[in-house]
């Protein structure tokens, strides 16, 4: 009976552990140049000093990407930012991506030039690796 009562809370313990777990999403985040698509000429994506990307559904949170820092803004030709990591412990429903790119250093509505989405379905799986694509959306003609 003793040992029934030391093992009932090591199994309690071990089935909790499971709901536990980060899920990783990496995502390459990249800017689209077919300016016949909706892209970016290409000199517009080095003057972009910002991105905001934000996380919706299941899971929230919301973080800065730049200026003069984690590849904003791009070097001369680049259409890559690279992997965004958002980490998160929900493994059902739906996580919903956006980033959004601002020229410069400002995130006023005038600055914002290009939007990008991903809905991704969550799982139990540790890393899910997929591709952000973001648009242009606005001129470029914050001052």
């Amino acid at each position: 009976m003793r040992a029934l009562r030391v093992l009932l809370p090591v199994l309690a313990l071990a089935a909790a552990a499971g709901c536990n777990e980060y899920h990783y999403y990496d995502l390459t985040v990249s800017f689209n140049q077919n300016a016949a698509s909706g892209g970016f000429a290409a000199n517009e994506a080095g003057m972009i000093g910002v991105c905001v990307f934000t996380v919706s559904g299941e899971d929230s949170g919301t973080f800065r990407i730049g200026p003069n820092r984690q590849n904003l803004p791009l070097q001369n030709g680049s259409t890559t930012l690279g992997v965004v990591e958002f980490s998160t412990f929900a493994d059902s429903g739906t996580l919903n991506f956006k980033i959004e790119a601002y020229q410069g250093s400002v995130t006023v509505p005038a600055c914002k030039v290009g939007e990008g989405t991903k809905s991704i379905m969550a799982t139990t799986a540790s890393t899910v690796t997929d591709m952000l694509v973001v648009n242009k959306t606005g001129a470029f003609a914050c001052q």
